[in-house]
């Protein structure tokens, strides 16, 4: 029985092609076969299609096997790459190997090709299904980090839940009572004297500082519940190290808390090329390891200490220590080891710092430990630095008087879209809709709007589809789109938004951040902008 096999065949010669799938009809494979010759192809057919393997000549015309494999690793893909040539010796056979080739067969010796196939394609799906493994380690592990933690994170939004409950119920009684004293003035019922409007609403001023002060804390606790719940979230980019310990720090903080007196110590660092969920559970680890290695009822005694500097070859250091009981000798060199812990059952999974290690390893970090027994442990990443980027200068909206440009805000709570509205009313002419499906309509009877404020996920048309929607009808309001979102929640969503260019904003909503957004797409560029 034959084992269909899709193969990309990176060759020149039409011989040397039909050699190489008779070879492979013989040793019971039915190729299904895209021939390449050029750079420009195969890169084409590697970052648009699956393969099973690709069979590559050494040398083409313009182009090489050793060119082709660099190609292949710089996509990120794991496809088995096997090389054939006529005239490969030891030499360039070891260079092929060492270059990341799987094989390399001569075309003298096409008999081996069936068998290094058979064998490659087996390793790639044992290598899928141990990185599948280690996923579902890591999930694990945050699970286990999530379970620790959950007590903590409700008790945390708890208390500024219930400051803001409060004072906005105040706020609510009090501003009713002086509608009805105002509403009494202008009958005539009372003299204006009777009536301190000024005092009154002086009384207001310190609990809506303090509900709005209450309102932060819990936007703050979201966002950082936000950066530890991507977990297929792959992608590094330029991190702000010390916003990433500041989320881990308050995640942590009921475990913190009745063990030691939190410090921090931040001297400058740059940003560090990473991926914020995982730095950020690599941080959220170490602090709590550090936390529990300190016993409960000491806080005054105890020190968990958070250190950032930049060495002398620019990368940045993290050192997270604690005054705990250290960690024996022995045991030092067995802390990176996969399910070794010194927790006691059910405390702990013994994959927290393995997890740690493999992920500050594949962003090309160091994570390195000293301590000493009875005095305690430091935990040292080095981290390797962003690339500069280049900083924009951010426009401003003013309020005017004048033409003011439209802006539509299309969001299924119909609190969010008034709140929006607020916001922006005093530079811009806002129009709120519920339904997607009527912000299309109107769009595509004609409606045009300098700026479309679209939440993600909505009932019946999302943002996702109405994005769609408004392209068809015309590209150019799609490209004034801004997404508001929750979280992606969903596979969809997340490819949608790293796949569109267009900006995003977070809820809850941060209004210099908001108008900032939206005064790019409506104030005009300068003569230095371009």
């Amino acid at each position: 029985m034959t084992k269909p096999l899709r193969l990309l065949l990176v060759e020149d010669s039409n011989d040397d092609a039909a050699l190489v799938t008779r070879e492979l009809r013989r040793g019971g494979y039915e190729p299904t076969c895209e021939r390449v010759m050029t750079r420009e192809a195969f890169v084409v057919a590697v970052t648009t299609r699956d393969w099973d393997v690709i069979v590559s000549d050494m040398a083409l015309p313009g182009y090489s096997g050793l060119t082709a494999l660099s190609d292949l690793r710089a996509t990120g893909k794991d496809i088995p790459f096997i090389l054939v040539s006529g005239t490969v010796g030891e030499a360039g056979a070891v260079t092929a190997m060492k270059a990341g080739a799987q094989d390399y067969v001569l075309k003298g010796d096409l008999s081996r090709l069936p068998v290094a196939v058979e064998r490659e394609v087996r390793e790639r799906s044992v290598r899928a299904e141990q990185a599948r493994m280690r996923e579902q380690l890591v999930m694990s592990e945050r699970m286990a980090s999530a379970g620790t933690l959950a007590a903590g994170v409700a008790h945390e939004i708890n208390n500024p839940l219930a400051i803001a409950m409060a004072n906005l119920e105040f706020v609510a009684d009090t501003l009713e009572r002086m509608s009805e004293e105002a509403r009494e003035d202008e009958r005539g019922r009372t003299r204006v004297g009777d009536w301190d409007g000024s005092s009154r609403l002086g009384v207001l001023e310190e609990p809506v500082r303090d509900a709005r002060e209450a309102l932060v804390r819990m936007r703050d606790i979201v966002r950082d519940v936000k950066l530890f719940s991507r977990p297929h979230d792959s992608k590094t980019d330029a991190v702000d190290v010390q916003r990433v310990i500041d989320s881990s720090s308050r995640m942590a903080w009921n475990e913190i808390r009745h063990r030691a007196r939190l410090v921090k110590d931040y001297r400058p660092v740059p940003p560090v090329n990473a991926n914020e969920s995982r730095l950020g559970q690599v941080l959220l680890n170490l602090i709590v390891n550090a936390a529990q290695a300190m016993s409960e009822g000491h806080a005054d005694r105890n020190e968990l200490r958070v250190a950032t500097r930049t060495q002398d070859d620019g990368r940045a250091v993290v050192e997270v220590s604690d005054t705990g009981a250290g960690i024996p000798k022995e045991n030092l060199e067995r802390i990176f080891d996969p399910f070794f812990t010194t927790k006691a059952v059910g405390v702990g999974t013994g994959l927290g710092l393995s997890i740690c290690h493999r992920i500050v390893s594949e962003i090309g970090g160091q994570i390195e430990v000293e301590s000493e027994v009875g005095k305690g442990t430091l935990f040292r990443l080095i981290l390797p630095a962003a690339r500069e980027s280049q900083s924009v200068k951010a426009k401003t909206l003013r309020p005017t008087c004048g033409h003011k440009a439209r802006v539509l805000v299309v969001d299924d709570e119909p609190a969010m879209g008034r709140a929006l509205q607020r916001t922006l009313k005093d530079h811009l002419d806002v129009v709120t809709l519920t339904s997607a499906k009527e912000a299309l309509a109107r769009i595509g009877a004609g409606e045009r709007f300098e700026v479309i404020l679209s939440d993600v996920m909505m009932p019946e048309v999302s943002g996702m589809d109405l994005y769609q929607g408004i392209k068809r009808i015309d590209a150019e309001q799609a490209q004034r789109m801004i997404f508001v979102t929750g979280g992606a929640f969903t596979v969809a969503a997340r490819e949608f938004l790293d796949r569109v260019p267009n900006p995003r904003i977070e809820k809850p909503v941060e209004a210099t951040n908001l108008l900032a957004i939206v005064a790019g797409l409506v104030v005009p560029k300068g003569p230095a902008e371009g």
